[in-house]
């Protein structure tokens, strides 16, 4: 699928979760769904840091400043994705910044079913509704369901949208991941 000795992309992130999606693949679309916030905050808000209680700012492992991944995930989310996130009939997007950083959360670290304790919002994945958003009126305001077919080919839009916006202006091979043969060499 890709050359030997050459990283992964940014876009082809976003075709791997295309072929996920035709490929009816759903928990792989969803993971990498996920990561596009990710990937384009760090980007786009890389001096969103983590800062101790007294404002000093944190330093990781090789003493550069640590990325606040959380805040610049909900702020790219809700800057550059959530306009794709808007149903017919509505003018706010059913899911925001921070309920996709939960989302996130819940699904790529946690795999608890959802069943969140700590927050009265909860998530119920599903496919073949038609639309990102699945309401069923019986439910409260309290349970998002989610089409992830919709969702994936959404935030596969949002993050082509941001590329294309920002190619020109912007380093994305700062997150592409290298990918080596490690067969060995027959000369």
């Amino acid at each position: 699928m890709y050359p030997i000795d050459s990283p992964f992309t940014f876009l082809n992130r976003i075709e791997e979760i295309e072929l996920n999606i035709s490929d009816e693949r759903w928990q792989s679309a969803l993971a990498l769904a996920l990561t596009i916030p990710d990937i384009c905050g760090g980007i786009a808000f890389a001096e969103i840091v983590k800062r101790y209680r007294d404002g000093r700012i944190m330093l990781d492992r090789k003493k550069r400043p640590a990325r606040d991944i959380g805040q610049q995930y909900m702020k790219w989310f809700d800057e550059y994705a959530a306009s794709f996130f808007i149903n017919e009939n509505s003018e706010q997007p059913y899911i925001c910044g921070k309920r996709c950083w939960q989302l996130r959360c819940e699904y790529l670290h946690q795999n608890k079913g959802f069943d969140n304790e700590e927050d009265d919002v909860h998530f119920h994945l599903g496919v073949n509704c038609g639309t990102s958003i699945c309401s069923n009126p019986l439910d409260s305001a309290s349970s998002i369901h989610i089409d992830i077919k919709e969702f994936c080919l959404r935030m596969t839009q949002a993050a082509r949208s941001y590329y294309e916006a920002m190619k020109d202006s912007t380093d994305f091979t700062i997150y592409n991941t290298p990918v080596l043969d490690f067969t060995p060499s027959h000369h």
